[in-house]
């Protein structure tokens, strides 16, 4: 009785892990704007970094998917540029599609962040 029962399990399981889907999962691509959306980018930016928006250009992500940003430059106290204490390389980020949502993603960490109000599409 416990054979009968162990073999109608494993052929349950087994025809269960067969009838699932065999497509692959779809996977991140890289993608540039259908229109710029420098504003929805910076957020992006900023949530992904826990920082401050930063200025993000028109063109960024039109014609490529990749977007480097100057590093943030260390400041005094009132806010000013202090000289020769910059000590950190540009940023570097992509964006990528999945299904028809949109990411930014620190090139670097790894880190990703979803842009859902962002209108992009795959590269071809």
């Amino acid at each position: 009785m416990r054979a009968q029962l162990t073999s109608v399990l494993l052929i349950s399981t087994l025809l269960g892990c067969s009838a699932q889907s065999q497509e692959p999962t779809p996977k991140l691509q890289h993608a540039r704007l259908t229109e710029p959306q420098s504003e929805l980018i910076a957020q992006g930016i900023a949530r992904l970094m826990h920082s401050k928006p930063i200025a993000v250009a028109n063109d960024a992500f039109i014609n490529s998917s990749v977007l480097v940003t100057d590093s943030m430059s260390v400041v005094d106290a009132q806010g000013n540029p202090m000289m020769g204490k910059q000590l950190t390389m540009p940023e570097r980020f992509e964006l990528l599609i999945k299904n028809s949502m949109c990411f930014v993603r620190h090139l670097d960490s790894k880190a990703t962040e979803p842009l859902p109000l962002v209108k992009c599409r795959p590269i071809d």
